[in-house]
């Protein structure tokens, strides 16, 4: 069964045009490092390790704010699955809509 989820590509979604002519989605939230043997099927063990190391890189954001930037990019990376569609707006009202053929890779 497909899933659908609207993800911004960037702030006020800058990366959107260049990530659709790339067919690729991306996030990284300040963290810098391939996550590939750091993603457990639960998000929430995903966020007990990441949340402290996201923090210590924004001090200025809160507790809350981190746990939905750790949550996300384990959608993003984890959660996601192949054959899932992605509706990315371009930040002038219209939709990129695109379908996952791959998982998640770090570049």
């Amino acid at each position: 069964m497909k899933s659908y989820y609207r993800i911004m590509l960037g702030q006020k979604s800058c990366y959107a045009e260049e990530a659709f002519k790339g067919c690729f989605i991306g996030a990284d939230f300040g963290i810098d490092k391939d996550l590939t043997q750091h993603l457990p099927d639960n998000w929430r063990d995903f966020n007990k390790e990441f949340i402290p190391l996201y923090l210590e890189k924004h001090p200025d954001k809160k507790k809350v704010y981190a746990g939905l930037a750790c949550g996300m990019l384990w959608t993003i990376t984890k959660g996601i699955l192949i054959g899932d569609i992605v509706l990315c707006p371009d930040g002038q009202g219209n939709y990129y809509v695109g379908e996952i053929i791959g998982n998640y890779e770090y570049h």
